[in-house]
């Protein structure tokens, strides 16, 4: 009853231990009810702040949560996927809860609004990156959401230094390498917090709503992206999308 984009059908099949919460639905095989309370406690506050941030309530009745044997990590149409690994280290570090924070954002930023093609990816992967590390900063406080940008920024340097940077509007995705991820993924959140920097989260974060209000159930490019934040600040960006987005390097801090 709400457009989705195809390749975020999907299932996951095991003969689970099944929580049903409001509308939350866990799974894990080998987990106890109690273990998977604990592992996605903080599930209803992610979608809580998502739904903030986004400006548009969760779009399903029910989000589901499944531990399984081997994922590093995959969001579907209502559905997160993650590892049994990752269950158990949220189990000996409840702080340790990224990942899923990473896949909730999904829901809105990569299934309700998806890239147009795969060149504009870091609309998917880059807002989801950053909306996970703007979860910690309101769960954890700004330190946790620092060092988050500063493992962005190590990662990214690492990728540029070795010689393999490129634009975010990605020149072809037919072969990604780990690098080729950093790019979209890590380098993509760099982007969006240096525009958080410039505009400052008063003016941020009500151009985020409207974006993703505007574009809710359909597909995105980033020329429209940057129209979108351009009609929301009243700011001409193309000198910020020329320096940070389109480039290569990104200019150094």
């Amino acid at each position: 009853d709400a457009p989705a984009p195809t390749y975020t059908f999907g299932f996951a099949a095991a003969p689970f231990t099944v929580v049903t919460s409001g509308r939350l639905r866990l799974l894990g095989d080998g987990f106890s009810a109690a273990e998977l309370r604990r592992v996605f406690a903080d599930t209803e506050g992610m979608l809580h702040f998502f739904e903030q941030r986004a400006g548009v309530p969760f779009p399903h009745a029910t989000y589901t949560q499944a531990l399984v044997a081997r994922t590093v990590g995959q969001e579907m149409s209502g559905l997160s996927l993650l590892s049994e690994a990752y269950g158990r280290g949220v189990l000996s570090d409840p702080a340790a809860i990224t990942l899923a924070a990473h896949e909730a954002a999904h829901q809105w930023w990569g299934n309700l609004v998806t890239c147009e093609d795969w060149t504009h990816f870091w609309l998917n992967e880059g807002m989801a990156t950053f909306m996970a590390a703007a979860y910690l900063e309101t769960r954890f406080g700004r330190a946790a959401y620092d060092r988050a940008i500063a493992g962005f920024r190590t990662e990214y340097a690492r990728v540029r230094d070795a010689g393999g940077d490129k634009p975010l509007v990605f020149p072809d995705w037919n072969r990604p390498t780990a690098d080729d991820r950093t790019i979209v993924y890590q380098k993509g959140a760099l982007v969006l917090h240096e525009l958080r920097t410039l505009l400052g989260d008063a003016v941020f974060w009500p151009a985020i709503r409207a974006y993703t209000r505007g574009a809710a159930g359909h597909s995105v490019t980033t020329p429209a992206f940057q129209r979108a934040l351009e009609a929301a600040t009243g700011r001409d960006l193309s000198d910020f999308f020329d320096r940070w987005v389109y480039a290569r390097p990104m200019p150094a801090r």
